[in-house]
C-alpha cells in the first residue's frame, strides 16, 4: 500500500497490525505449549488456557492451530474480546480480511474503548482500501489515547492515501511531538510536503529524518530526487 509522489518517492506503509502476539521463539515456548495443553485436557471449559495456547501456536507458527485454539475460547466466552481481537488479527495477516473486519467489530462491540481493536480494524480496511473507514478508526484510536503516536502516524498515511496533504501533514506533526525520534514521520512529513511542492520545507523534515536514521537509503534517495527538481527549477528549459 506504497503511495507514490514526486518521480519514486513513496509514503511509507502503514505500521502493521500490533498488540497482537509476538513473534520471537524461546526456549520455553514448547514447555508452555505443553502446560497449556495439560491445563485444557484437564478442564475443557478453561478458556483462559484455550487463549494462551493459540498465542503460542501463532508464536510457533501454527497459524491453523492457532486459529482452532481462539476459536474455542469463543465456544466458552463469546464476548472475550483480546480472543476475538487476536483471531482478527491473525486473518488480516493470512489475506483473510473480511474475517479480520468481522473478528475485530465483535471486539469492540464485547468491550467500546478496546483501543488496539479500533486500531487493527483501521489497518484492516486501508488493506482493503476503504480508507474513509480507516480513518474512522485510527481517529477513534487517537481519541482513546491521545498519546498514541502509531495511531497518529496511521492516521496521516491514511489522510495521504486519500490525497489530504494537509490533513496528514498535521496527523505526522501531531505523531513526532508525542515521539521527537519518530524517524519515519519525519521522512512522510517530507513526502508530503514535496507533493505540496514546498521543497525548502521537505528538505528539512528528510534531514531530520537521516539525523535520526542516518542508514536510511529512502531519505537519501527522497533529498537526492527533491535537489535535482529544485536545480531543474532554476535552469530554463531543463529536462525533467
Amino acid at each position: 500500500m506504497n503511495m507514490c509522489i514526486v518521480v519514486a518517492l513513496l509514503l511509507l506503509s502503514l505500521i502493521n497490525v500490533s498488540y497482537c502476539q509476538g513473534q520471537g521463539r524461546d526456549e520455553s515456548l514448547d514447555a508452555a505449549l505443553r502446560e497449556f495443553q495439560q491445563a485444557v485436557e484437564k478442564n475443557p471449559n478453561y478458556a483462559e488456557a484455550y487463549y494462551n495456547l493459540g498465542i503460542v501456536y501463532n508464536e510457533k507458527g501454527m497459524v491453523e492451530d492457532a486459529i482452532t485454539a481462539y476459536k474455542k475460547t469463543l465456544e466458552i466466552e463469546p464476548n472475550l474480546a483480546k480472543a476475538l481481537n487476536n483471531l482478527g488479527v491473525i486473518y488480516y495477516e493470512a489475506g483473510r480480511l473480511d474475517d479480520a473486519v468481522e473478528n475485530l467489530k465483535k471486539a469492540i462491540a464485547a468491550s467500546p474503548q478496546y483501543t488496539e481493536a479500533f486500531y487493527n480494524l483501521g489497518i484492516v480496511y486501508h488493506g482493503k482500501e476503504q480508507y474513509s473507514d480507516a480513518l474512522t478508526a485510527f481517529k477513534k484510536t487517537v481519541e482513546l489515547n491521545p498519546k498514541f503516536e502509531k495511531g497518529y502516524y496511521n492516521l496521516g498515511v491514511t489522510y495521504a492515501s486519500m490525497g489530504s496533504l494537509d490533513e496528514s501533514l498535521a496527523a505526522f506533526k501531531k505523531t513526532v511531538a508525542i515521539n521527537p525520534q519518530y524517524s519515519d514521520a519525519y521522512y512522510n512529513m517530507g513526502v508530503a510536503y514535496a507533493k505540496k511542492e514546498q521543497l525548502d520545507e521537505a528538505i528539512k523534515s528528510l534531514q531530520k529524518a537521516l539525523e535520526l536514521n542516518p542508514n536510511d537509503d529512502k531519505s537519501h534517495f527522497a533529498l537526492g530526487v527533491i535537489y535535482q527538481s529544485k536545480r531543474k527549477a532554476i535552469i530554463p528549459g531543463g529536462k525533467s
